[in-house]
């Protein structure tokens, strides 16, 4: 899913626009029709566009800094390790951004270049200009990250993955993992959910959370699920995704 937000001094006009199963493969070309269209809905000639992504177009992983490496390319290079590791794959294909640290874990997502290629070509052809480019999951860590504690995790909710951020037990938070869950066909239950959780703390070793803030729309099952108001447990706070 692409989300589009045209801004003038007018209210921003946002727009989803659903994107091919194969966006992550597909031409820079075939991608870039349907994102035209998107643009021409929010009527963004010649606007500063603004497009969030949802997570499933999205690599995330967490980088450790390199001992003693202090310059931006060896975070890069341990950044590119990390992503052949993870996904078999090297990095040269994939647009790489990260909150770069050389004295902690960050975070690093990446965009495959034909996407992001795709999207300059729409909003060229527009004459507008591709202000920023945003994945679901950053933009809520960047609205909610400073309220997150030690027992509470962040998650985004997208039409086809729930992405879960967790969150290690300390002072300030800290991303542990980022994981991308696929969602099942059916409607998932809250007991799914706190599946996921569990399985989840148990990976990466650390607590399960008490709290979960999810950024996104929920469905139908999670808020009629009995359990999910009975389980003293969980604490489900849901959040605008806007």
């Amino acid at each position: 899913m692409l989300r589009v937000n045209g801004s003038r001094k007018t209210t921003p006009v946002p727009v989803e626009r659903p994107l091919p199963v194969l966006a992550v493969a597909a031409t820079p070309d075939a991608l870039s029709a349907s994102i035209a269209a998107a643009l021409d809905e929010a009527d963004a000639a010649r606007m500063a566009v603004h497009a969030t992504l949802d997570d499933d177009l999205v690599r995330y992983f967490i980088v450790t800094p390199p001992a003693n490496g202090a310059r931006m390319q060896d975070l890069r290079a341990a950044a590119g390790v990390r992503f052949q590791m993870l996904y078999g794959e090297p990095l040269s294909d994939w647009h790489l951004a990260a909150d770069w640290q050389c004295a902690a874990p960050f975070l690093a997502c990446a965009v495959s270049r034909g996407l992001h290629a795709a999207l300059q070509i729409a909003v060229d052809a527009q004459r507008a200009s591709l202000a920023s480019v945003t994945p679901h999951f950053v933009a809520a860590w960047n609205r909610t990250r400073h309220r997150l504690g030690a027992d509470a995790w962040l998650a985004t909710l997208g039409e086809h993955a729930l992405t879960l951020g967790l969150v290690a037990g300390a002072k300030k938070p800290r991303l542990a993992a980022v994981r991308t869950l696929p969602l099942p066909k059916a409607i998932p239950s809250m007991a799914w959910l706190r599946d996921q959780l569990s399985r989840a703390a148990l990976l990466d070793n650390v607590a399960a959370p008490s709290v979960l803030h999810i950024h996104g729309c929920p469905p139908d099952g999670w808020q009629t699920d009995p359990a999910s108001s009975a389980d003293a447990g969980l604490s489900v706070q849901w959040h605008s995704q806007r």
